[in-house]
């Protein structure tokens, strides 16, 4: 009898009340719809045998399968459904979680790497600004260099010409100027030069 104690016996119990008084009823209609010469109660008990006897088996073949068994193991199967699901739904929160941090985190990072790369980019331009600079003051140097050079070499270059030109000119203005007794003076110093200078 503990299966009348179970969870669904008021369930049973309400049911087979229900069945036995729709068969009394329709006893009692078709008794007073009938001819009247013969007595119901025989065929109301054969009826209400008939149905005690489908109550019977019936309460017979559900201990024999085992319904509880089955109800109780449906029951856990779905309750352990639902914590799997729920504990999926958590991991899947988590795991959303998780990516929403690393997009944030992306987001931080390309701005960290985008403002790494101006910088290092300012740092090259200034350091070709610098070394463009430097070849320049260079190229300066050099054509300063470059041009005093010219100018040297374009001085002594007049110098030597003014020169050949002054002796040329000293040479035949004392062509003109200097006479044979002159010259022969002349010539007389500068062996004594050349001989004291020995």
């Amino acid at each position: 009898m503990n299966w009348l104690r179970q969870k669904g016996a008021d369930t049973i119990f309400v049911t087979l009340g229900c069945c036995g008084l729709t068969v009394f009823l329709s006893t009692g209609m078709a008794w007073a719809s009938g001819e009247g010469g013969h007595s119901m109660w025989p065929d109301f008990f054969y009826r209400l045998l008939n149905f005690s006897i489908m109550v019977a088996v019936l309460v017979f073949l559900f201990k024999k399968m085992n319904l509880k068994g089955y109800f109780s193991k449906r029951t856990e199967t779905i309750s352990n459904t639902l914590r799997d699901l729920e504990e999926k739904k958590k991991e899947a929160e988590k795991t959303y979680e998780e990516y929403k941090q690393k997009l944030a985190r992306l987001d931080e990072e390309t701005d960290r790497i985008l403002k790494e790369y101006i910088e290092q980019g300012e740092r090259e331009k200034a350091k070709i600004i610098a070394n463009a600079e430097k070849a320049a003051a260079e190229i300066r140097q050099q054509t300063d260099v470059a041009i005093e050079q010219e100018i040297k070499s374009a001085k002594e270059g007049l110098q030597k010409e003014i020169a050949e030109l002054s002796v040329t000119a000293a040479e035949a203005l004392l062509k003109e100027k200097i006479g044979d007794e002159d010259q022969k003076k002349l010539v007389d110093e500068f062996m004594t030069k050349v001989v004291e200078a020995k």
